[in-house]
């Protein structure tokens, strides 16, 4: 699913959808009129490279979020006196 052309999409975290090893990309900026939107990642060698993309040729990358743990305890009961 592509994404939005939106001021929202500022500092998101994107991969372009047709390249199997599209590196992660963070968004720079974006031209609404056109649908472009203006990219930054780092090369395996650390060189900074930015790109312009269509909008419909990018996807949010989603964070993965570690599961919290549950536990069944129950609650501290006062004792009667």
């Amino acid at each position: 699913m592509s994404v939005r052309a939106t001021e929202r999409l500022i500092g998101d975290l994107v991969i372009v959808t047709a390249l199997s090893n599209s590196p992660k990309m963070i968004v720079q900026g974006l031209d609404v009129e056109n649908k472009l939107i203006c990219t930054a990642w780092f090369t395996d060698k650390q060189e900074y490279q930015e790109g312009f993309f269509p909008a419909n040729a990018l996807d949010r990358v989603e964070a993965k979020t570690a599961k919290k743990k549950t536990t069944n305890a129950t609650p501290a009961k006062k004792g009667k006196k």
